[in-house]
């Protein structure tokens, strides 16, 4: 073992406590201790909301969109399902109708009345559970939108309502709402809304406060009848293999169908101002809280920089006895460096054991605020490597100015000034 890392393991000891680290040493080790822990746990959650917004995002809406610009492009529908289901990177495709429209519900029949702006999704239930996740989160469980088991006289389809949005208008299961759209022309003196009842068959949850208040579900044969075409949009949803190979399907598509009457869209591009917030947010709390790791390197700096004053003779000791300057900087940088390596290491398993614990547990956040309704958590390896590598890498740094001057001391004065 060479003789400076031997005198660097001796200098991290005090002379009167030997065995203990110094209260400088140890506060040294903290500062690095509290950065890396920090910034550990916070990319975690940034990492896990990232994910977790992704995929219910993802899980709500279709990977790939084709809509219709025209009446006689939809009318040919069925057949561009077939020619991109032959696609190898599609799994399935499903027709749809959407479009917004207003809610009308009648909480105390002839006194109260609740409404709301929503959008209507009209879907073949079955296609759509091929292509998103909302009919598997639909309670109680639905393989069609018939109406079944209701004795009173009132015969209407059915519905599926976004939870919060069952809550906001206070209807429960089997109780009639009515939906009301306006025609595409609307002329002054003849406005004719169209309305239509519709009976609450289940309710869905995604976990997305955004959609589970503002969407409903009906069959897609009603919203047909419910929105005139230029109302609303009509066209395929597609379900992909690889969902970060969405932009490169989209243009495949586009460029088959060459054509001005359909148009294409996908999760990637639709989302794009969202996610690229959330990795500008990423980068910057990571320069931000590195922040600390560097108050804590100035805590290393200050820390050397007594360690030399206190060891002065002996470093003039080990000039005479013929040790190089090289050899004396490599000491203290050593010992500093080995602060840091001490403090990176406890904050890592600070902060991947409190990363587990968070995991376990469920914090429920304000659906009202959030996208997500519950604290998610999500450990990267390139996060924890790269947090690792800046602490070092600082640790490192600070220790070079110290050791430099340390380096510099003429054995004869160091020796004189004891």
């Amino acid at each position: 073992m060479h003789y400076s890392f031997t005198i660097a393991l001796r200098y991290l000891k005090t002379k009167r406590r030997s065995g203990f680290v110094s209260r400088v040493t140890m506060i040294a080790v903290g500062g690095t201790f509290v950065g890396v822990t920090t910034l550990i746990i916070v990319l975690s959650l940034m990492n896990g909301f990232e994910n977790e917004l992704r995929s219910r995002i993802i899980g709500f809406n279709t990977h790939v969109l084709v809509f219709s610009r025209t009446q006689e492009s939809w009318s040919g529908i069925d057949s561009v399902a077939t020619l991109l289901e032959a696609l190898p990177p599609v799994i399935a495709t499903s027709p749809f109708i959407r479009g917004e429209a207003l809610t009308y519900y009648e909480v105390v029949p002839g006194v109260r009345v609740k409404t709301k702006g929503v959008i209507v999704k009209g879907v073949d239930i079955e296609g759509e559970g091929r292509v998103s996740t909302v009919v598997d989160s639909v309670y109680p469980p639905i393989t069609s939108f018939a109406v079944e088991g209701f004795d009173d006289d009132k015969s209407c389809p059915g519905i599926v309502l976004g939870e919060d949005l069952g809550v906001d208008m206070m209807i429960a299961l089997g109780e009639v709402i009515t939906l009301v759209t306006a025609p595409a022309e609307l002329r002054v003196g003849k406005i004719h809304p169209r309305t239509r009842d519709f009976r609450v068959i289940g309710f869905f949850k995604t976990g997305v406060y955004e959609f589970d208040s503002r969407f409903a579900y009906i069959d897609i044969e009603e919203a047909e009848t419910l929105f005139d075409f230029e109302a609303a949009t009509r066209g395929l949803g597609i379900k992909i293999r690889d969902i970060y190979m969405a932009a490169e399907v989209d243009e495949q598509i586009h460029d088959m169908l060459q054509t001005y009457v359909y148009g294409t869209n996908n999760w990637i591009n639709m989302n794009r101002n969202l996610f690229s917030y959330i990795k500008v947010e990423k980068i910057l709390m990571f320069l931000l809280l590195t922040l600390i790791i560097l108050v804590a390197a100035f805590n290393l700096v200050g820390m050397l920089t007594m360690v030399i004053m206190e060891k002065r003779s002996e470093i003039g000791i080990l000039r005479s006895m013929g040790a190089s300057s090289r050899g004396i900087m490599s000491i203290f940088m050593i010992e500093g460096t080995l602060i840091g390596s001490i403090g990176t290491v406890m904050g890592v398993a600070a902060g991947l054991a409190i990363c587990a614990i968070l995991g376990t547990i469920e914090i429920d956040l304000p659906q009202d605020v959030y996208f997500i309704n519950t604290l998610p958590v999500l450990v990267e390896k390139l996060d924890v490597l790269l947090v690792s590598l800046a602490s070092l890498v600082i640790s490192f740094a600070a220790t070079i100015y110290p050791s430099w001057e340390a380096c510099r001391l003429l054995p004869l004065d160091a020796i004189r000034y004891d």
